[in-house]
């Protein structure tokens, strides 16, 4: 390094967790991934709370913006941060930081931003293969970027495992917001698995539900590499999710906030899953 040069800004990572990064995350992601994180390798936990913060800005956007195109203003706003080298904020800088420590592809990350632009719109949600693409650019990007973080060659391996689990915790959470996402006109129930007009039709949800368990239980049936087993620690509460829906049969729509789990719960699941590495 010439003198006077910046150091790289992988090596200034370590630097950059301050309160202005950690006030970015969502009291979502901070109540339930902040744990999760804590039980990853510790030489990867501060690039994986810099990836879910970043996640946790995009996921949040279209709750934020009063129209559509201020959104889409925000995400090319990232893009730029990520093929320009622009970090104009701290979080930014951080994200570039871990991007070059970890050798995160950027078309995945930039791939995760055009994903994301679906949510600032209520266009429906085609057919289940546009759910599971839809899955697999968001939060089965964040399985993969997380298990090449631990082990880069191993994570070759995973995408079975990260695309399955993606579509299992996509469709928890498009269950858990499903009327957030109503009052904004939005439905991301698949038009193929929607036998109604209506959002709230029990056989619907129903099968959705079952959508999301059949890839939770394909993704379990591919997860033979215990290394890159603290990657999914963060969406083990997909299974507690889908399974409280099924439980509740035909009264699943009037009692849908009752399917997430509590802090406890999932803490008490997290713990279980981490010491036998079985989901």
């Amino acid at each position: 390094m010439s003198k006077g040069a910046s150091p790289p800004l992988s090596s200034r990572l370590n630097n950059m967790l301050d309160a202005d990064i950690k006030h970015q995350l969502s009291s979502h992601i901070a109540k339930f991934d902040h744990l999760a994180i804590s039980l990853m390798p510790q030489n990867i936990q501060k690039s994986i709370y810099v990836l879910y913060s970043f996640f946790a800005e995009l996921d949040g956007l279209a709750a934020q913006v009063s129209e559509p195109m201020l959104g889409e203003i925000r995400c090319q706003w990232w893009r730029d941060v990520i093929t320009q080298k622009q970090a104009q904020s701290p979080l930014a800088e951080a994200l570039l930081a871990a991007i070059e420590q970890n050798n995160w592809p950027e078309k995945a990350l930039l791939d995760l931003i055009d994903a994301k632009i679906f949510d600032l719109y209520a266009d429906p949600m085609d057919n289940k293969a546009s759910f599971e693409a839809y899955a697999g650019h968001t939060y089965s990007t964040l399985l993969q970027l997380t298990a090449t973080a631990i082990d880069p060659l191993a994570a070759k391996q995973f995408a079975n495992v990260s695309g399955h689990l993606g579509v299992a915790f996509t469709v928890a959470k498009s269950l858990t917001y499903l009327k957030v996402h109503q009052s904004r006109g939005q439905i991301f129930i698949p038009s193929d698995i929607l036998k109604s007009i209506e959002v709230s039709d029990p056989q619907s949800l129903r099968s959705f539900t079952q959508f999301g368990l059949d890839h939770y239980q394909q993704a379990k049936q591919h997860l033979d590499n215990k290394k890159l087993f603290p990657a999914i620690l963060p969406l083990i509460r997909a299974k507690l999710i889908l399974t409280n829906a099924q439980n509740l049969g035909d009264d699943i729509y009037k009692k849908l906030e009752t399917i997430s789990p509590s802090q406890l719960s999932f803490q008490w699941q997290l713990i279980k899953t981490n010491i036998f590495k079985k989901i």
